[in-house]
């Protein structure tokens, strides 16, 4: 059993790997820890200590529900108060019933360092309030990438055939084709950062901290810089041959093509969603929805955390982002509600453990990965570890400003 972590009074400091380093597990002192919060992430989140994570990395519900009151969720939002909604969303589900309000995300902003990024997947339909969500809590909205795939199930039908269905001919031939959705072809990912500290610059807090600027050579695995759009093929698409016909698009040629070194065709990806062998089976058939791959999991953890550092998920789901961080050699601090899937996260835990020929490879719930601030202690700091004011001397060189724009 995993078991579950509160915020203790230790002292221990969750060391910054120095600049430069790349996700090579074997720089790694410590075996990477995997702390599993059990339950609401509103709540379990508020026994990890303020400033004790470098990144978040997490696919929270898309609230897929076709019935919103969407002036009420903005209402409650602005006075600070949790909206519940009583429709289920995504394949009737409960959890989904809507986007995570800006409560959850203070919470998730209150354990970050300054600087540090969350992205977080979001559905098109809904991304806009994922979006002012998360701007609500405190967070800097940078960017959106688009996960582009190979075109999706379409999921609405053909009102030709509905048309066919009550006896119409002509009615069905003149609604031949007509659709209410688009055949869904990629899913956004919402980029935000934690502010700085008042008067810090970009390279200050990526000195100070570790954490506040994007890994490009991570994304591309070279001195390409990356795109906001990543490209993958679909799963029935081989080594040099192409299926999906992704690679005979024009505009692929300026997108960033993730994992070149299993490129095909113009050096696309041949990449698929989630495999059957990455998607965990419960012992009682059970299975999660929305598993994403586990490749992409990890060029998103490598583009915004390093070695040694602590990646947090508050919707684990099936734990990919914990068997990812795992894998990369980042400390791993991870919650998921339904009890029904805990049994699949540990099961992808248990896997990381065996693929190691250390079978304690992977400490589980180690005192003192998410119990103190990854804050630097000042000289002129009380052993409290309390916030320096903006004007405090810093403890490096005096850099020439450069502003963030």
């Amino acid at each position: 059993m995993i078991k579950t972590q509160l915020k203790s009074s230790s002292k221990q400091k969750v060391p910054a790997p120095p600049l430069g380093t790349v996700c090579q597990v074997k720089k790694v002192i410590l075996p990477p820890s995997f702390t599993f919060l059990k339950g609401d992430a509103s709540e379990q989140l508020k026994n990890v200590a303020s400033e004790s994570v470098h990144a978040v990395v997490c696919d929270p519900p898309y609230g897929l529900t076709s019935n919103l009151e969407l002036e009420d969720m903005l209402h409650a939002w602005l006075k600070g108060e949790t909206f519940y909604n009583d429709s289920n969303g995504y394949d009737g589900a409960d959890w989904d019933n809507s986007v995570p309000g800006p409560e959850l995300w203070r919470e998730v902003l209150r354990v970050l360092a300054p600087g540090g990024f969350l992205l977080a997947f979001a559905a098109t339909r809904t991304v806009g309030l994922t979006q002012v969500a998360i701007q609500l809590a405190g967070f800097e909205v940078r960017d959106l990438i688009n996960w582009v795939y190979a075109p999706g199930r379409q999921a609405t039908r053909d009102l030709g055939r509905v048309a066919a269905d009550y006896d119409d001919a002509r009615l069905a031939e003149q609604l031949s084709d007509h659709r209410s959705t688009l055949r869904p072809g990629h899913e956004p990912i919402v980029v935000a950062r934690k502010p700085f500290d008042d008067d810090v610059e970009t390279i200050e807090n990526v000195i100070e901290f570790g954490v506040g600027a994007l890994d490009h050579r991570a994304i591309t695995g070279s001195d390409r810089l990356a795109s906001n759009v990543w490209f993958v093929h679909d799963s029935d698409c081989a080594e040099a041959v192409c299926l999906c016909r992704l690679d005979d698009q024009e505009g692929a040629m300026y997108a960033t093509h993730l994992f070149s070194e299993t490129s095909i065709g113009h050096g696309l990806l041949s990449v698929a969603k989630a495999s059957k062998a990455e998607r965990p089976v419960g012992a009682d058939g059970v299975k999660h929805e929305t598993v994403k791959p586990l490749l992409l999991i990890s060029r998103l953890i490598e583009a915004v955390s390093r070695p040694g550092q602590v990646v947090l998920d508050p919707f684990l789901g099936s734990g990919t982002t914990a068997e990812a961080a795992l894998l990369c050699g980042r400390n791993v601090v991870g919650c998921e509600l339904e009890p029904r899937y805990w049994s699949l996260i540990e099961a992808r835990i248990d896997r990381v453990t065996q693929n190691k020929e250390d079978k304690t490879a992977v400490r589980r719930g180690s005192s003192g990965v998410q119990s103190t601030s990854v804050r630097p202690r000042r000289k002129s700091e009380p052993s409290s570890g309390s916030r320096a004011s903006s004007g405090e001397k810093r403890g490096h060189k005096t850099l020439k400003k450069e502003r963030d724009l």
